[in-house]
């Protein structure tokens, strides 16, 4: 699930010694050192209303943008149910620009959860584990919620479990009219879930580990769990 996701952005820093060494050797040693400082100042100002630049955007109208999508992509078909395995996929087709993260209205739905447990406690391939179809109003239920997900970068330091190959969801939702949307759930780890195109931060964020962990939770138990 599509657009690439932005890069996590990077904090002004000082200029390092060969470049102040080089603006120092081009004045007159009596006006060295003031106009070095001014320098330095300067540049720290600009970068410091750069980077308050960036943090504004990151939250305005593209929201979720932050998020880094993966390929292989996987087409979602509520229709024509889960894939045996999700080897070689690193997300989904992106067919809903968002934000939010799914239109309204679903009229099915579909949720496939992958990473067999051997017995391990680590999921062992990405193999299917459980498939659980949706009806109308089940679909609706979890679209609704998905669509109140906030779609803020993750902000200060998050402390994640370790997160496992093959323990994701992928989540599916038919529409009349128009083409299947496709969710990737990673759901170990630093939980995220994304449209091909956006994404949502589990941590620090209510509306994903309140709202959508419950709701798909109860609409479909976890087969086997990699949430630490």
């Amino acid at each position: 699930m599509g657009d690439e996701g932005g890069a996590p952005r990077e904090e002004g820093r000082r200029p390092d010694s060969d470049t102040v060494a080089e603006t120092r050797g081009g004045w007159p040693r009596l006006r060295r050192r003031p106009l070095w400082a001014g320098m330095v100042v300067l540049a720290l100002v600009v970068a410091g209303v750069g980077a308050f630049v960036a943090v504004m955007a990151s939250r305005g109208s593209t929201a979720g943008t932050w998020f880094k999508t993966s390929s292989p992509k996987l087409s979602v078909s509520v229709a024509a149910g889960c894939p045996a395995s999700i080897g070689g996929y690193g997300d989904v087709v992106n067919t809903f620009a968002g934000p939010p993260l799914v239109p309204a209205g679903p009229n099915a739905g579909l949720i496939c959860q992958y990473g067999e447990d051997l017995g391990s406690g680590l999921p062992s391939s990405a193999d299917l584990v459980l498939s659980t179809s949706l009806d109308r109003a089940q679909a609706q239920q979890l679209a609704a919620v998905i669509r109140q997900i906030d779609l803020a970068p993750p902000s200060g330091a998050s402390s994640c479990p370790a997160g496992f190959f093959g323990a994701v969801t992928v989540i599916g939702l038919s529409y009349p009219g128009r083409a299947d949307v496709g969710l990737w759930y990673s759901t170990s780890g630093c939980q995220t879930l994304d449209n091909g195109r956006i994404g949502a931060f589990e941590g620090g964020n209510p509306s994903f580990y309140q709202g959508f962990e419950t709701t798909i939770d109860r609409l479909s138990p976890p087969a086997v769990s990699y949430k630490g």
